[in-house]
This record gives structure tokens, C-alpha cells and sequence, in this order.
């Protein structure tokens, strides 16, 4: 469980502790008044946020947000929360402790706190310096905060005020939470000013109460009572406001739209107005693309700039615009836990990379012949000819949530989620293409790209000596890497056939390319299970093949595009992440797959 939650955006995994000493101890904290020098006027916890009302978190702080502090309770300063204060991977193994922060007001704009600082500390002086591009951020007790509907913060426990100079990657969660000097007349002006309303606007309160007896109108009621009734407007419903921008995300706009999407393409990134459409482009730190991605995907930033959910649609055959790409590094690691699920791969597939749409095969058509010739005699003049299969690349997507607490901890390995999670539901995808693709505007497979060697005696069963007779239908020179492809129970179904003499129970074998154990054995060849083949007990299905997988080809594009969607489902507390991959895949020789059909 976390201890502390804080609003700042930052990295915070693969964190090292700076191990440089302290040249002197750690300072105790003094009383408020014992510290000297400037005093500041800091919006430690701001109401709403630059991004339609919300911080960089899709979260706000309202009116009613209970911060456990009374006017006059203090707090330690803190720089950065602890964390490095010259790199963004770094953290100071001792906090210093900067100063000391007292709540001071609460206004329209949220709770203010006065603020002095330990001129002494280095790190003090590295905000007095430049205090107007200085911010705050509040540190609090993560197990005590409490979230209400739409990202609307109820509870936060302030523990700690943090402070420090911004820069590209040291960024507040919320830019509103400014640091300013303190003027010394202007609270107590401010206070004077308030209660001279309060005291104007209690006769009229008081007639209403004892005369009238009816609901205030709004304009019998002064803005400090008025407040309530304004705070509904903050409770944007992220999911109606996600389901609008899902489309802008899906398909192409048109009209005006297109035209505002396509002027703002080249514009620097930014959370005023409206989103910012992003070329396609590798996101995070330009020296670490894997940590830059992870930065991304837990926060939306790129570069120390925040990248808006929404940008322009991805367009068929091309990754130039869209989104951001996966990290190169990241690619064999995604497609090597598809891979170990993948019956294509696991039964030697011609895996062929490219960027291409649509990839051109040659294979061989009319095999030339031997003959035998006499002494002198003219060689024989058969000859070789060559066809070739088009494969054409199609766009696959899926759309994964995962929750604000998993992006937000610091212990959790996105990556490790990354690899199992797309990858395992991609090798699902990719195998129902490759059993059952039709080839007509999706990928195609071996059921509908080989041949139909046998039609089964039965509708809804399978006898011994249809088992052999199938095998005997492939041609010798693709038995060497034959493999069997079925469901799980169709293969058990086999196993408890009378009259068996085939041995099919027999130990697993390895298969042709090397990638691992079969998942049976049927006749000397390796079977592989997958609930993508059809079932044996009905009339029309496919139920059993029997194929050289080399006489597949799977083509892979190299890149893997990634959008972030923190709106959709904000009001449960998740994130979407839209990812798209290309591939494809063909039969090359349709001879070299057999499959048998219930009658």
C-alpha cells in the first residue's frame, strides 16, 4: 500500500538513491516565527486544473476537499518530495527538509499556505532565486485519500509541502499550484474584507429566515453561500466526454474538423485549449526509449511535455501519423510471448518482417523433372516454373485499461504487463486467422487456403481409420515437418477410440522449429491444440489437419503504435491504451495442408 501520494509528474521507477553524504547533519525543524528571511504565499492545494478543469491526473481538488488541516497547522517543506533535484532518475536518500508551511486560507482558488524557508539550505535557494517559475505540490497520506466520482478528490490527508524549480521534466501535476511573494497587508485586508460582507449580507439573511420563510433566491444569496451550487459544474462526466473523443481516435474526421486537426499538427504540444494532434514519433527520454515509453504510459508526457489523448486517426498502411511507437526493444519481447502461445510459430511458420501492405511471394508452380538420358543424348527439357502468392497486411487493435493505481506504483513492471498481457491475447488473435482466416479481408488460413482431403464418414465423429487415410492424403515431401493441428477435445476424443492400433498415446516430441514441446502425438507427428480449430461434432467442420507450417507465410510489420486515453473510463479509475499492430498471413502451397470436414 502506498504511504504517500503526491501531485507532481514524475518517474518514479527505476529511482537510484544519490549516495553523496550530507557535509552536515539534518536540521531539526524550528518554530514558524524562528525562521527568517522572505516569506512566500504558496497555493499549495489548487482548486481545478488547466486541463479542462482537471490536473495532468485526470483529478481535481474542489471546495469540499478535506485536507485534515486546521488554519494555523504546519507542515515540513520539502524539495521535489525527496526526489532528485538534478536528475529525474535520482532521489535523495536523506529528504531535506527546506523549511516550513502554515496554512493560511482557503479562497475560490483553494487552500493558501505562508511559507519560509532555510536560506541556508542549498536547495532553499534554488527556489528564492526564481520564486514565479517555482511550484508546489502537496505530499499526502496515501492511505487516508479518498476519490469521489469524475477524478474529484474528497479526502487528502496534507503530510508534506514540496517545492521546486521547474524544468523540462520537473513539472507540477497541476501548473495552478503557484508560488508567489507574500504581501504583508494582504491577508489581513483580504480577512477584514470578507467579514465586512459577511456582516453586510446577514440582515438581509436574517429578514429572509424570519419573514419569508422560503428557499434563497440566487441573488439573495452571497458568493460564499452560493458556492455549493457551483460545484457540480466540476463534476465532468469523463466517460460521456471519452465516448466523444473516441470516434476523433476510430475514424477519420471530416470538414472543419479535419482542417483544425490538421492546422494544429505541427504546434507544439500543450494542455491549453484544445488537444494537440501529435505525429507519429518515438516518445520519452531521447538517451532511454524503453523508460522514455513507460514514462509515457504512466503519465502521458513525452519529453516533459504532457501528449493529449487525442490525436489524428491512424491511417490503413501507414504508421506516419497516429500515435506513438513502441520502443524497438520492445517489439521481440511483445511478439516473443505471442510467439510461445502462436500455432503458427510453434509449427514453423515462414515468418517474413517488413513495412510493407502487401508482400509478394514467389513459390515454386511446375516442378522440373529428372530423366534419365542416354550417353550423348539431349538433356531432358523440362523446366521451372514459378507463381507467386500476394500477402496483404492488415491493421489488428486492442484496447486495454489499466488502473490509475498500477500506473501510479512505482513497484509495478508495466513492461512485464506489456509483454504478457498483449502478447498472450495477440497469439489468441493471430490463431484464429491462421486455423480459420478466410483470406477475404482478413488474414488467411490453413482451413480455407489448403486442401480438403477427406470428408469424414459422420457427422459428429471420427473413425480409427480415417486417421491414417487423412495422413495419407499429404504428399511425402512435407511429412518430415508435418505438424497436427486440433482442438484439445477432439484430440482426447482419438485417444479413447476402439480399436486403435495406431499407438497414439505417445511421449511428446519436439517440434520442426525448434520452439518447444508438442502437445501430443499422433502417428509420428507432433500435434498442437488450439481451440481455433473446429469442432469434430458437428456436420460442415473442420476438425482435423494435418500441414507443413513452412509452407506458411506470416508477415509481420516491424512497428507497434500506441494511443493513451485517460478520459473513457476516468470515471472508474482506469486508463486506456489503444494499441495497433500489422500483419498478415497466406498459404503458400495449398497441397501441404490436408484438413478432413464432418460429413
Amino acid at each position: 500500500m502506498d504511504t504517500m501520494r503526491f501531485k507532481i509528474k514524475k518517474q518514479k521507477s527505476e529511482t537510484k538513491a544519490s549516495r553523496e553524504p550530507r557535509e552536515t547533519p539534518a536540521k531539526m525543524l524550528k518554530p514558524y516565527d524562528e525562521y527568517g528571511g522572505k516569506e512566500l504565499s504558496v497555493l499549495g492545494v489548487p482548486f481545478g486544473g488547466p486541463l479542462m478543469g482537471r490536473d495532468l491526473d485526470g483529478e481535481t481538488f474542489h471546495e469540499k476537499t478535506d485536507i485534515m488541516l486546521e488554519i494555523g497547522d504546519t507542515r515540513p517543506v520539502t524539495y521535489y518530495h525527496g526526489f532528485g533535484p538534478d536528475d529525474p532518475w535520482d532521489w535523495q536518500e536523506e529528504p531535506i527538509v527546506i523549511g516550513l508551511a502554515k496554512l493560511a486560507k482557503k479562497d475560490k482558488k483553494g487552500f493558501w499556505f505562508d511559507v519560509v524557508l532555510d536560506e541556508s539550505e542549498p536547495l532553499a535557494k534554488r527556489i528564492l532565486l526564481d520564486i514565479e517559475k517555482s511550484r508546489a505540490s502537496s505530499g499526502a497520506v496515501g492511505h487516508l485519500v479518498r476519490m469521489g466520482k469524475a477524478g474529484m478528490i474528497d479526502v487528502w490527508p496534507v503530510g508534506e509541502l514540496a517545492l521546486f524549480d521547474t524544468n523540462e521534466w520537473r513539472l507540477p501535476a497541476n501548473d495552478f499550484a503557484v508560488v508567489q511573494e507574500k504581501k504583508s497587508e494582504e491577508p489581513e485586508a483580504e480577512a477584514k474584507a470578507d467579514e465586512a460582507k459577511a456582516d453586510a449580507a446577514q440582515p438581509e439573511i436574517e429578514n429572509i429566515k424570519a419573514n419569508k420563510g422560503k428557499t434563497k433566491m440566487d441573488s439573495e444569496i452571497n458568493t460564499e453561500e452560493k458556492q455549493p451550487e457551483k460545484a457540480p459544474a466540476l463534476e465532468i462526466d469523463y466517460t460521456k466526454m471519452g465516448e466523444a473523443l473516441t470516434p476523433i481516435i476510430e475514424k477519420t474526421v471530416d470538414g472543419a474538423v479535419e482542417k483544425k486537426l490538421k492546422a494544429l499538427a505541427d504546434e507544439e504540444p500543450t494542455i491549453k485549449g484544445v488537444p494537440v494532434v501529435m505525429k507519429t514519433a518515438k516518445p520519452g527520454f531521447s538517451d532511454d526509449a524503453a523508460k522514455g515509453f513507460i514514462h509515457w504510459m504512466k503519465t502521458g508526457e513525452r519529453n516533459g511535455a504532457l501528449i493529449p489523448a487525442v490525436k489524428t486517426d491512424l491511417q490503413e498502411g501507414s504508421d506516419t501519423e497516429g500515435g506513438v511507437l513502441v520502443p524497438e526493444e520492445f517489439i521481440p519481447k511483445i511478439f516473443g510471448k505471442a510467439d510461445e502461445r502462436s500455432v503458427a510459430i510453434r509449427a514453423g511458420a515462414t515468418v517474413i518482417p517488413t513495412s510493407l501492405s502487401v508482400v509478394d511471394i514467389p513459390i515454386e508452380g511446375t516442378q522440373a523433372s529428372w530423366s534419365l538420358t542416354s550417353e550423348e543424348g539431349t538433356y531432358g527439357t523440362s523446366a521451372e516454373e514459378f507463381d507467386q502468392v500476394q500477402v496483404n497486411v492488415y491493421k489488428s487493435t486492442v484496447s486495454p485499461k489499466i488502473s490509475e493505481e498500477l500506473l501510479n506504483d512505482n513497484k509495478a513492471n508495466l513492461e512485464t504487463w506489456l509483454f504478457d498481457k498483449l502478447g498472450a491475447r495477440f497469439a489468441v488473435h493471430e490463431n484464429s486467422y491462421t486455423i480459420v482466416g478466410t483470406g477475404s479481408s482478413q488474414p488467411q488460413g490453413v482451413l480455407y487456403g489448403g486442401t480438403a482431403g477427406l470428408t469424414l464418414d459422420d457427422t459428429n465423429s471420427i473413425a480409427v481409420g480415417e486417421i491414417p487415410e487423412l495422413a495419407g492424403k499429404l504428399k511425402e515431401q512435407y511429412h518430415p515437418g508435418a505438424v497436427w493441428t486440433m482442438k484439445r477435445a477432439t484430440y482426447f476424443y482419438l485417444l479413447g477410440l476402439t480399436g486403435n492400433q495406431f499407438q497414439l498415446w505417445q511421449p511428446k516430441v519436439g517440434l520442426p522449429s525448434g520452439m518447444g514441446d508438442a502437445d501430443g502425438v499422433l502417428l509420428d507427428h507432433p500435434v498442437l491444440f488450439t481451440d481455433s480449430m473446429e469442432a469434430y461434432s458437428t456436420t460442415g467442420k473442420k476438425s482435423l489437419c494435418l500441414g507443413d507450417w513452412s509452407m506458411y507465410a506470416l508477415v509481420r510489420n516491424t512497428n507497434i503504435t500506441a494511443l493513451r486515453n485517460p478520459y473513457l473510463y476516468a470515471a472508474t479509475g482506469q486508463v486506456a491504451f489503444h494499441f495497433k499492430a500489422r500483419w498478415g498471413g497466406a498459404v503458400i502451397q495449398a497441397e501441404a495442408f490436408q484438413y478432413a470436414t464432418q460429413a
